[in-house]
């Protein structure tokens, strides 16, 4: 990567950590994220994004903010979920090591995540509409996670339907989650 190139793409530094910011705010709260995952690993992480994006940029098409917004979330929410995949795929051994109850917390985890294949599959069932934006959203089934815009392309919706059909899938997630209690959790 040119240092010019670098230099060009930092111009405006404050409005590029002020994307990263405002990304990983917003990720961090639609996601609903396991509280051992550091919000300021999720900022790093964005950091490391946009370092990437400088290679991939033409600055010839578009300033380097315009062109980072619309891919920021997308490769924010591909490098989060990597992370949990990797954080559910280590061994029960390394949890214990990271703190004192891992394997409880290792063993809660995957009870959740059980859980939660089983409401994805009932979802796919009472709501297959809500469960094709999703997978597709969260790049789930073996799908790489899209934007909405491209969703609704690719599976025929109007503008905005998508985001519907999303909050619609979430909503019927979290009803289905929920416990006697009104927890989220197994029940």
């Amino acid at each position: 990567m040119s240092r010019d190139r670098m230099a060009q793409a930092f111009a405006d530094f404050n409005r590029v950590q002020q994307l990263v910011e405002r990304a990983a705010i917003r990720l961090l709260r639609v996601m609903e994220l396991p509280p051992w995952l550091d919000p300021e690993d999720v900022m790093q992480e964005g950091f490391r994004i946009v370092c990437e994006a400088v290679e991939r940029w033409d600055p010839q098409r578009a300033r380097f903010t315009t062109y980072l917004y619309p891919h920021l979330d997308l490769f924010l929410r591909q490098a989060i979920l990597r992370r949990l995949r990797g954080h559910l795929e280590c061994p029960l051994w390394e949890e214990e090591e990271e703190s004192g109850n891992g394997i409880h917390e290792t063993v809660e985890a995957l009870e959740e995540l059980e859980a939660l294949r089983h409401a994805l599959r009932c979802l796919k069932e009472e709501m297959p509409l809500a469960f094709a934006v999703m997978v597709r959203y969260f790049g789930l089934e073996g799908h790489a996670p899209s934007a909405i815009t491209t969703i609704e392309r690719r599976l025929g919706l109007a503008h905005g339907e998508g985001k519907r059909w999303l909050q619609k899938g979430l909503d019927h997630l979290r009803w289905m989650l929920q416990d006697k209690d009104g927890e989220v959790g197994g029940g």
